[in-house]
């Protein structure tokens, strides 16, 4: 069996695990009112980053502007358990990219298979009005084929997870919702990592809400096969269902 194949399905598991769990999170919100929360999304990401195989790195540099271009399929949803002082989330985020784009000199096309799956736990401590600190683990897997002119193509696949922690700040003004997160993480595979979000919700009722806002993550990572070192940023835009 192919070792993305295992990745993958290992990816899949991952996955269903943590949505079981954010499921099953009245057992860590106590006795709290639980509300749910999904949001499927589309992340409108950007990208500057070194790719790679040490020693045969490209430079991929490309504009959340081209996203659309860029962009062969992809899914992204958040699913989050709130009470009133604890919530469970998990964020996940699958795209393949592969168009061909502005490289370097002798680089024709990079073809890149991402999956970034977040899941973390929030506490907000009394009288910490909208205010959560946040705590999680960041699990991002890439799969990167890079066509290099008048050499054999370079393929590498690589899966790393760190865990990281940050605020959250979630200010309600009628029917506006305002959003800002905030993490730093890394040291287990990831060198280092961090990242923020800024955004809003405008809620029609109780039950619906349009979201937007830009996210950016900075990933620094290297080891002896793979290399990923740079930033993704973007436009969020997405529906909020709570039940």
């Amino acid at each position: 069996m192919k070792i993305a194949t295992i990745r993958s399905m290992r990816g899949f598991l991952l996955v269903s695990s943590l949505i079981i769990g954010t499921l099953q999170s009245p057992l860590a919100v106590a006795d709290d009112d639980v509300r749910y929360r999904l949001i499927p999304y589309l992340w409108a990401s950007g990208m500057d980053v070194e790719i790679g195989p040490p020693g045969n790195t490209t430079q991929a540099d490309v504009a959340f502007s081209d996203f659309l271009d860029f962009i062969d399929i992809g899914a992204a949803f958040v699913f989050e358990a709130r009470g009133d002082r604890w919530l469970v989330a998990t964020n996940v985020l699958w795209v393949q990219l592969g168009e061909e784009f502005d490289l370097p000199t002798g680089t024709t096309e990079v073809e890149i298979d991402e999956f970034l799956i977040e899941t973390f736990v929030g506490y907000r401590p009394s009288g910490w009005e909208n205010l959560w600190l946040v705590g999680g683990m960041r699990y991002f897997e890439l799969d990167t084929t890079i066509d290099f002119a008048n050499i054999n193509d370079v393929r590498s696949s690589q899966d790393f997870v760190d865990p990281y922690v940050g605020v959250m700040w979630e200010p309600r003004r009628g029917n506006w919702e305002y959003i800002l997160q905030a993490d730093v993480g890394g040291g287990i595979d990831a060198d280092f990592a961090w990242a923020f979000t800024l955004g809003a919700a405008y809620h029609f009722n109780n039950r619906y809400a349009l979201v937007g806002g830009y996210r950016f993550i900075d990933i620094d990572f290297e080891d002896d096969e793979f290399v990923f070192d740079g930033t993704m940023e973007g436009i969020q835009i997405g529906l909020m269902i709570t039940f």
